[in-house]
């Protein structure tokens, strides 16, 4: 099997991910614009009560695990 010179796989390398951007870009119609509402209101759609918004978490840690030292024999 003949050897490749190097050049040509580097070339290979950077050329064809360059060439599946363009590709792609060139396939689509440009980027989507945002579906962004016209304006917002804090506290115009109804939510979740603020008690269930709340971790029912006491705040308190799990105990830490024990050291497992064997390399004092």
């Amino acid at each position: 099997m003949k050897s490749v010179p190097k050049t040509v796989l580097l070339l290979a390398a950077l050329a064809l991910p360059i060439a599946a951007v363009l590709v792609s870009y060139a396939v689509t119609d440009g980027p989507r614009t945002p579906d962004v509402p016209d304006k917002v209101e804090v506290g115009s759609k109804p939510g979740p009560p603020p008690s269930a918004a709340v971790s029912k978490s006491t705040g308190e840690l799990p105990p830490p695990t024990p050291d497992d030292d064997d390399d004092d024999d």
